[in-house]
């Protein structure tokens, strides 16, 4: 259909090329006479603004360009019969009958004389078939406007514009303090209405458009009064410039927009930047300066360019307005290298991408990108990356690569060493081990009924996800009257009588037979990071019976992880006790009530918000960068009443149990560590879950502090978490580590790690874990001349890269080790009363960090980490310093000029007030 519709509109264009000689449409219009193009509209029904030839021929090529195929083969066919080319053989009737049919048509039409001959001329020539009583109206009143046009203009003495405005000139006299002289302009009337003006008198059209040129020309004076007014002592022009500006412009030019040569214009610009250059346009000014890009190293020149329309210019010039060249650079520059970074990291990603599986050298990528770049963008001086290079640079790596890959497929063979992980765990596979999973939402009791059953066994474990939650169980079990030990990465508690053992999942000991193991939380086996540590306990824990708990979306992964491992499952569902309500509408802070938990999603977020409620309530505050000692306590603060309002991140999704009656979100999207996501149903779940306490509360009630989080949960509290799917992380073990350094000949333990994350292949539904944060600490460990087996436990140390603090202690550990001396603790100084400012705050989290890292390398290097006791008190004043800091600091931000509180969130160091009064660049000048 499309092919038909192109060929016809073809033929119709090649007809019309025959009519003009070869010429387009578009070109040949403005040969035809203006009394055509006049009828031309009427044929087509289309009504121009004017009678202006010029709005005609606008008119028609629009009515030609968009028309569809009848409207311009009516146009064609009507161009024919107007300059003598073929005529329709379906047009037979004689022009007596033709003109017999229109004098009828238009008998009932109210026409002179003259008009009805003009109609008959206009329409003598046009087939009979293509004449309409609609176009007879259309054409009469054509013919009365051009009439009343020209009686008006006759009268005026003066010309009509496109939209009916009289034009004539005028005189006006410029008055400058040392210059006064008389230009000429062309002014122009408001739109004239035609209609009225016909009805009247030739005496009162006079007497009307005397009164509007004089309006126009009052008007034109006031501006000019104003204009002048503004220009006085002008900030760029001299007076001479100025005289010189307004007597050169030409009769039509606007007061606001006079052009300036384009020598001003380069003077105004290079007073404010003299290292620019500057070029003009027919109607930009093109503005140049260079600039410098540092790559890899090296120094690249390049040039920035930056357009301005002229009358653009002429107005802020003229209105002596700040000239925005440098932010405008600025902008065009960060565009720039915004544009050239995202090309350059395209480019290092397909050099990656070709690397993949390969140990490449940053440095090498980057030597090959500098080797081929470097002389194409010295050579353009544009900051632009050609093709041409891409691939030059793309081949040449490649062929570098080819003996480096020959290489890893030969360590790939060597990968399949060992495949069978259940293997690992003799123990395990000796006992015909019976598998429990207790199945049920949060306060539903699965965790209760594990307790009561490890608590009634001769011997167990409780195997916690966090270490505060290894402490409640320890305490638990202390409770019943059950010898018990403590095991987390930090702290041991150690019973030689001991039946039982409560330990965080990692510290499980898989060469220890026990009558029971409990396993909490088994739906973790789906977390990044951590997962490995649940796919470890529930393959190797050395129970004859092991329970779990979790949620239901972990039943299809523990089924599939049973069946591999060939061991009976019983599945027991549990019910929530006390019903979920989730609110209608949010909860403003205004309107919060005691025993309100509110959940945020980062520490900035929780201190701001208790900033904003300290005024009114005692606050608890828990999030994941204190200690689990500061957490308990702050739960503790909450559940006996001495605070009124909780806050605190998912840190209280699992390990705390508190009498909360109503949780309210904060927000529905959380930083996950890797992007910023929304929550999803199974993380909403786990939070809501604990409003409504069981024994406390009938009932517990979830909402949001606006209506759009609101929404956000209604819809995901009722929505079936996902199943977990395979396949399941496993961790390196450091026989694992050991083999492939016997395979691969090689002892450094980043390439043994990625070798094994890379390339270990599994039987099973099992693939290696995600270890990017064990080979970032790897890489600062293989500085140090220390043995593969220290090299490891160093890798697996809880240490905080991100904090600079604990980084460099941590390389002070690995300094002292290496030489083999002991490593002291060293205390922090004397502590204020508690933090007041953010600063203070991280210290002291940092300094609770750097203790539990001590303590963690105490039990993997016993004699060299001495000084525990000593780490242990300092634990005990950092968290006391921390718990009143959370109680008393407000952690707030202060204006640094005119010492306004502004919220824990602000961005800046200054109020919003100062910034617009200017006062920051006075305090900098001062500093």
């Amino acid at each position: 259909m499309a092919k038909k519709k192109r060929k016809h509109f073809i033929k119709l264009n090649n007809k019309i090329k025959e009519i003009f000689g070869g010429r387009a449409f578009d070109e040949a219009v403005e040969d035809i006479e203006t009394d055509t193009l006049m009828e031309l509209c009427i044929t087509t029904d289309t009504k121009p603004h004017s009678s202006d030839r010029d709005d005609l021929m606008r008119c028609i090529r629009r009515v030609w360009s968009e028309g569809d195929y009848p409207i311009r083969k009516a146009v064609v066919e009507y161009l024919l019969q107007k300059y003598g080319f073929k005529k329709d053989k379906k047009e037979s009737i004689s022009k007596n009958d033709k003109v017999d049919t229109i004098l009828s048509m238009i008998s009932d039409l109210d026409c002179t004389r003259d008009e009805e001959e003009k109609i008959l001329q206009y329409f003598i020539d046009i087939p009979l078939s293509k004449i309409t009583l609609n176009k007879i109206k259309n054409r009469l009143f054509y013919i009365r406007l051009l009439k009343q046009r020209e009686r008006i203009m006759k009268i005026s003495q003066a010309n009509l514009d496109e939209i009916d405005r009289l034009e004539f000139i005028h005189s006006f006299e410029f008055k400058l303090s040392n210059h006064s002289f008389i230009k000429y302009i062309n002014i122009k009337t408001e739109p004239l209405n035609i209609d009225t003006l016909s009805k009247m008198s030739d005496e009162d059209i006079l007497k009307t458009i005397e009164k509007l040129k004089q309006d126009a020309v009052d008007k034109k004076s006031k501006e000019i009064e104003e204009f002048i007014s503004s220009i006085n002592n002008h900030r760029y022009l001299t007076e001479d410039e100025i005289e010189k500006l307004i007597k050169k412009a030409p009769p039509e030019f606007d007061i606001r927009h006079l052009p300036i040569d384009i020598e001003i214009v380069e003077k105004i610009l290079k007073a404010i930047d003299s290292d620019i250059y500057i070029n003009e346009s027919e109607e930009h000014f093109i503005i140049e300066k260079d600039s410098i890009y540092n790559l890899y190293g090296v120094d690249i020149s390049y040039r920035l360019k930056l357009s301005y329309g002229k009358r653009y210019l002429y107005s802020v010039i003229w209105d002596a307005k700040d000239i925005p060249i440098a932010e405008d650079f600025d902008s065009i520059n960060r565009e720039l290298i915004e544009h050239f970074e995202v090309t350059l990291k395209s480019l290092r990603e397909r050099m990656l991408e070709q690397a993949e599986g390969l140990e490449i050298e940053d440095e090498v990528i980057d030597r090959y990108i500098l080797m081929f770049l470097e002389p194409q963008l010295i050579a353009s001086k544009n900051l632009k990356i050609k093709e041409k290079t891409k691939r030059r640079v793309l081949y040449h790596f490649s062929e570098y690569l080819k003996p480096l890959k020959e290489k890893k497929l030969r360590e790939e063979l060597l990968a399949k060493t060992i495949r069978d992980f259940k293997l690992l765990y003799p123990i395990a596979r000796k006992l015909k081990r019976k598998i429990t999973f207790n199945v049920g939402p949060t306060n539903s009791g699965k965790t209760w009924s594990a307790m009561q059953r490890l608590k009634s066994a001769d011997s167990g474990y409780y195997l916690a996800p966090l270490r505060l939650l290894a402490l409640e169980g320890y305490e638990s079990l202390i409770a019943d009257g059950i010898n018990a030990s403590l095991i987390t990465g930090e702290e041991e508690i150690l019973d030689e009588e001991s039946t039982h053992i409560s330990s965080t999942i990692e510290m499980l000991n898989s060469e220890v037979e026990v009558d029971v193991c409990v396993i909490d939380e088994i739906q973790m086996i789906d977390d990044r990071d951590r997962g490995w540590a649940w796919v470890n306990a529930l393959i190797g824990a050395p129970a004859k019976e092991v329970i779990l708990t979790g949620s239901e979306n972990a039943i299809e992964a523990v089924e599939e992880i049973c069946q591999y491992l060939g061991e009976e499952l019983e599945i027991v569902r549990f019910e929530r006790k006390n019903p979920l309500v989730v609110m209608n509408h949010p909860t403003p802070l205004k309107k919060i009530k005691k025993g309100t938990a509110i959940v945020a999603f980062s520490r900035k977020e929780v201190l701001s918000l208790k900033q904003q409620l300290s005024h009114k309530y005692n606050i608890s505050v828990v999030y994941g960068n204190l200690s689990p000692e500061v957490r308990r306590e702050e739960a503790r603060r909450f559940r006996e009443g001495e605070s009124e309002i909780l806050v605190a991140t998912d840190a209280i999704a699992m390990g705390l149990n508190l009498p909360i009656k109503t949780l309210l979100f904060s927000r529905d999207n959380k930083f996950d560590g890797v992007k910023r996501r929304e929550l999803t149903p199974q993380e909403v779940q786990q939070i809501a879950g604990r409003a409504g306490r069981f024994g406390l509360h009938e009932e517990g009630f979830v909402g949001a502090l606006d209506k759009g989080v609101l929404n956000t949960i209604k819809e995901k509290i009722e929505l079936t978490p996902p199943d977990i799917k395979a396949p399941f992380t496993v961790m390196a073990s450091l026989e694992h580590i050991s083999l492939i350094s016997e395979i691969l000949d090689s002892d450094k333990l980043t390439e043994l790690l990625k070798f094994f994350s890379e390339n270990m292949e599994f039987e099973g539904p099992f693939i290696a874990s995600n270890i990017e944060s064990m080979l970032e600490i790897a890489s600062i460990v293989d500085e140090y001349d220390l043995d593969l087996k220290s090299r490891y436990h160093l890798s697996c140390a809880p240490v905080s890269l991100n904090s600079p603090y604990i980084e460099s202690v941590f390389h002070r550990y690995l300094r002292l080790l290496e030489k083999g001396e002991k490593v002291s603790y060293i205390p922090p100084r004397k502590l204020p009363p508690y933090a007041v400012t953010n600063e203070e705050m991280l210290n002291a989290e940092d300094r609770v960090k750097e203790v539990s890292l001590y303590l963690w390398l105490s039990f993997k290097f016993p004699d060299y980490f001495v000084d525990t006791q000593k780490a242990i008190e300092a634990r005990y004043r950092l968290n006391s310093f921390i718990e009143k800091s959370l109680q008393k600091g407000d952690f707030g931000k202060k204006c640094r000029i005119c010492g306004k509180k502004m919220d824990y969130t602000f961005r800046y160091d200054i109020c919003d007030n100062c910034f617009k009064r200017g006062k920051f660049r006075k305090d900098r000048e001062k500093r």
